[in-house]
């Protein structure tokens, strides 16, 4: 991101001077607001201290990111690494006042009731238009034999989708060595549940033309697929919880081996292969935001990183809130965008910290 590597210096009276009389004089530069004075009080050139290494930081020319709430300059600084105090630090004072529940919630409520918070009507309207979309597409470019299980769809409705989707939850807590085994009659195998809500062969066809989106519809979008779903759960996250004054930027996997364009290797992880979410939480690891990692040309390739916490943060900027990262996505370049938009930035570093410029 930068032009130029961070060269390491060290710190005496002529350079500081030097630095000092060039951060001074710089009234164009983009964060003349912020009270970012390299000066360190606590310097004595007279003491052991004075031969403290230091990382010099000669240009910054960061590029600009079109999709954030803010864009980088092209600004040229020379950035030094000092103390943090009372001084330098901007004092952000965050109102508690409407943080937690934004809707009332009976204290009666069941387990189901909360489930219907997220899981909405309308999430379920729309999966019951797309995937009866879905099938009647694919029935009209299809010639079908008289035997083929397909002839035998008819369209799904609201109920019988809150049906496959409660079997759904139910095989996630009763699991078994493959699909057909929850209909199996043999004493092993056999329960009552699955049976009793919907016949197999009529699952297997319902989860055949699931859908969340119309096939006709492609604009490029490697998740249009999915988006709709997506964004309606996100409102809806948003929607129930305010969150408070401390949020986090992190990823997660979510668990697939399958056929996928963007499906994401990362040996780090409990799960290697899957899905790469980039995800906004709170403390109390209450999810506010969710976006799909699909790949490079998703983000436009530069600023990945901070491309992602500023759009994750979006709706949660100057409000006097610190968002916490980890060293993926903690930069300079982040800090300043982030104190432009009144929130504070705490993060991890690697120990050789200047190659963050």
């Amino acid at each position: 991101m930068m032009s130029s590597r961070a060269k390491k210096a060290k710190l005496n009276d002529d350079l500081i001077n030097q630095i000092l009389e060039i951060d001074n004089s710089s009234n164009s530069s983009e964060f003349s607001d912020f009270d970012d004075t390299d000066e360190d009080v606590t310097y004595n050139p007279n003491s052991s201290e004075s031969d403290v290494e230091s990382d010099v930081e000669e240009s910054i020319n960061d590029e600009k990111l079109d999709s954030s709430p803010a864009s980088f300059s092209n600004t040229t600084r020379i950035e030094v690494w000092n103390y943090v105090t009372s001084k330098n630090r901007k004092q952000f004072l965050f109102n508690n006042a409407y943080s937690g529940l934004k809707i009332d919630i009976p204290p009666d409520s069941s387990a189901l009731d909360i489930f219907k918070l997220f899981f909405t009507s309308e999430i379920i309207d729309l999966i019951v238009v797309e995937t009866n979309r879905n099938a009647e597409q694919f029935l009209s470019k299809n010639r079908l034999s008289k035997f083929s299980r397909f002839a035998k769809w008819i369209p799904t409705n609201e109920n019988e989708i809150q049906k496959f989707f409660g079997l759904i939850i139910w095989m996630g807590l009763v699991q078994m060595p493959t699909l057909e085994d929850y209909w199996c009659n043999s004493t092993r195998y056999k329960n009552y549940v699955a049976h009793k809500i919907i016949p197999r062969n009529r699952f297997e066809l319902i989860l055949r033309f699931l859908h969340f989106s119309d096939n006709e519809k492609f604009d490029g979008d490697k998740i249009y697929k999915v988006r709709n779903l997506v964004e309606k759960m996100i409102y809806n996250f948003q929607n129930v919880m305010e969150p408070d004054e401390d949020l986090a930027v992190d990823e997660t996997m979510v668990p697939f081996r399958g056929r996928l364009g963007f499906r994401q290797y990362i040996p780090g992880k409990s799960h290697k292969y899957g899905v790469k979410l980039f995800k906004l939480c709170g403390t109390n690891g209450y999810t506010y935001n969710v976006q799909i990692y699909a790949g490079k040309s998703q983000v436009d390739g530069k600023g990945l990183a901070c491309k992602v916490v500023l759009n994750l943060c979006q709706m949660y900027l100057n409000a006097n809130r610190t968002i916490t990262t980890d060293n993926f996505y903690t930069s300079l370049p982040l800090a300043y965008e982030l104190l432009k938009n009144k929130t504070h930035l705490t993060g991890t570093l690697f120990f050789f910290f200047f190659f963050l410029f």
